[in-house]
């Protein structure tokens, strides 16, 4: 079993579905079953023999062992640590929701990824200590953070990722769509729930300027800070650094051939090799 495990899923998997719950019961299965899909296949042949013999023996209900599907289903349970206990219900979720991302990527091409840890989406779930409002802000902060150090994310992009669409213009275009008559979230709804999960440490934050608005996953607040007073400036310190050592360098050619000038030895004109006779002069 893996300590404390991430769920992957597509951003357009926050659209899915008419209740919370429906969606969010099968983004857990989703994320299980295609976890469970990849590591299967990194199996070597006697070890996935020894995972079917132990699947058989605890007698699953509905498991089928000459079905791919239940097979990645229940090593996916396995190794991230949770048990079906709706086994057709889970396939059933699976599904559904695939085909609500197919027809998607369809329509608006490759969605962006939202990876958070299992516990949150479990706490959603169960209403447990993050809402469903908070748990949608964090996974439109994450998927827009992806796999950098920092970013600047905007507050209209939360918004509409929130929702489970990447850009303003895809939301545009999928809200009549849906079957939730979700909205966007208000101003004030989205900026109240921003600053409890930045309050309660699911990621650091910092803004310049009052309208500029960095974001990390990896950093704390002092050390977002540091580095974001590091990118701003750089640009003007390097071109300044730069412009002083080209002046030092033009200053150091200057000096050498002044140097070289003054030390060059005088050469005297040369004796002329005949004399020729001036004006007036007697023979």
């Amino acid at each position: 079993m893996v300590k404390d495990p991430y769920f992957q899923f597509p951003l357009c998997a926050l659209s899915f579905g008419q209740a919370v719950n429906e969606r969010l019961n099968a983004i857990i299965s989703f994320a299980v079953i295609e976890a469970g899909s990849k590591l299967w296949r990194k199996l070597p042949a006697q070890e996935r023999e020894q995972r079917i013999e132990g699947f058989l023996a605890c007698e699953v209900e509905t498991f089928d062992c000459e079905d791919s599907m239940h097979r990645v289903a229940l090593y996916g349970a396995e190794v991230i640590g949770i048990t079906f206990y709706n086994f057709r219900s889970a396939l059933a979720q699976f599904n559904h929701l695939r085909a609500h991302i197919d027809s998607f990527h369809a329509r608006h091409g490759r969605d962006a990824l939202v990876r958070v840890k299992s516990k949150w989406l479990f706490d959603a779930r169960e209403n447990h200590g993050l809402t469903y409002r908070e748990f949608s802000v964090l996974c439109a902060i994450y998927s827009a953070i992806g796999d950098k150090e920092l970013a600047i994310v905007t507050r209209e992009r939360i918004r509409h990722c929130a929702l489970g669409y990447r850009t303003a213009a895809i939301m545009r275009a999928e809200l009549p769509r849906r079957v939730d008559a979700a909205q966007p979230l208000t101003e004030r709804q989205l900026r109240d729930t921003i600053t409890r999960l930045h309050r309660n440490k699911f990621f650091a934050r910092c803004t310049v300027a009052r309208r500029i608005t960095y974001y990390s996953i990896r950093l704390d607040n002092e050390v977002l800070r540091k580095k974001v007073l590091e990118r701003r400036t750089y640009p003007e310190f390097f071109r300044a650094s730069q412009s002083a050592q080209d002046q030092t360098l033009t200053d150091a050619i200057k000096q050498k051939r002044r140097e070289t000038a003054n030390s060059e030895p005088k050469t005297p004109l040369p004796t002329p090799r005949f004399k020729f006779p001036l004006p007036g002069d007697s023979r």
